[in-house]
């Protein structure tokens, strides 16, 4: 689990757009229900997650959410 941790350094902004999907991935939704929150298509949903992961400097899902609970976007309580 340690290693799931990364503090990135420079870390570019994220969109207000690419923060709700953030959020909601953190809370383990998948694409599609993403999408269907969030009133988008799927395949945009792949390209924000796509654009997370680049902007975050991680290489999965896991690590962004655990990076979305460490600035207090959410909690592994919100689920």
């Amino acid at each position: 689990m340690m290693r799931e941790i990364h503090s990135p350094t420079n870390v570019e902004p994220l969109t207000e757009r690419e923060t709700e999907v953030l959020k909601l991935l953190a809370k383990g939704d998948s694409n599609k229900e993403i999408g269907t929150a969030l009133r988008i298509e799927e395949s945009t949903v792949k390209t924000h997650v796509s654009s997370i992961l680049g902007k975050l400097q991680v290489h999965s899902r896991t690590q962004a959410a655990l990076h979305a609970a460490k600035i207090g976007l959410t909690s592994f309580s919100d689920r």
